[in-house]
This record gives C-alpha cells, sequence and structure tokens, in this order.
C-alpha cells in the first residue's frame, strides 16, 4: 500500500466519508484540530514516521501529506521555497 494509500485511508475512516481524492484538503472535509492530532497518531502507527502537527497543518492534502511522510522516511532535507524573483 503506497502512503498515498495510507493517507488517504485514515481520513477517510476518521472523517466518516466514503472517498477522499488525493488533493483534496482535510479541513475543507470537515476536519479539525484535535482529529488531525488523531490523524497523525494513525499515521505514525501505520508509517512509523513522526510529522508535526504544524506540518499538518500547513500541507493539508493527502498527496502533500504522504510526500512529506515520504521525504521524512528517507531522510531527505526538506525543499527550499522559491520566491518570486529567483527563478
Amino acid at each position: 500500500m503506497s502512503t498515498q494509500d495510507q493517507v488517504a485511508a485514515v481520513w477517510r475512516e476518521l472523517l466518516e466519508v466514503d472517498t477522499v481524492a488525493v488533493d483534496e484538503d482535510f479541513f475543507e472535509l470537515g476536519g479539525h484540530s484535535m482529529l488531525a492530532v488523531q490523524v497523525l497518531y494513525r499515521l505514525t502507527e501505520l508509517t512509523g514516521v513522526e510529522l508535526e502537527l504544524e506540518d499538518f497543518f500547513e500541507l493539508g492534502t493527502v498527496a502533500e501529506v504522504a510526500a512529506e511522510l515520504d521525504r521524512l522516511r528517507a531522510g531527505r532535507p526538506a525543499a527550499e521555497p522559491v520566491f518570486e524573483g529567483e527563478l
């Protein structure tokens, strides 16, 4: 099972919805901070990787959360933000 599949499965269960698209935002689907804590706990159990609550709030979508979990699991540094004018 891919990391995206794991994240989506946890969201479906805790948000009590049938489907979750990889680009849907957790909070727009009805998530809230207390539910986010439960999501992070479950994802840590499944993946063995701890994601900070603050990072979860900034990420928002299944795809972004899964990519961050994969990045943390691989020990890769975070991507540096590119600001307009630096391109």
